[in-house]
């Protein structure tokens, strides 16, 4: 996988699962006054599991764009050492 489509996924992922994240907590309030309580729990449980992948994203999209800044400005640097000589 390169880097560019690294990128491409988890800036999906950093701004779609804020979405899911939202509809599975509104899904949890309806279950819990309808009085699931069982599947309300679920629900929950899975809107914190989302938080939580959504916290790994966007701390791995920070990574892969330092990763591409670095990689980047080190091209710049062996460009301008050729350029020199």
């Amino acid at each position: 996988m390169t880097i560019r489509t690294a990128l491409k996924l988890l800036l999906g992922l950093t701004l779609g699962l804020p979405m899911l994240q939202s509809l599975l907590y509104w899904v949890s309030g309806l279950l819990a006054s309808m009085g699931d309580a069982a599947a309300a729990t679920a629900f929950q449980r899975l809107h914190i599991a989302v938080g939580v992948a959504w916290l790994v994203c966007l701390i791995g999209l920070v990574i892969s764009l330092a990763m591409k800044a670095i990689g980047d400005a080190g091209d710049e640097s062996d460009e301008r050492g050729a350029n020199h000589d």
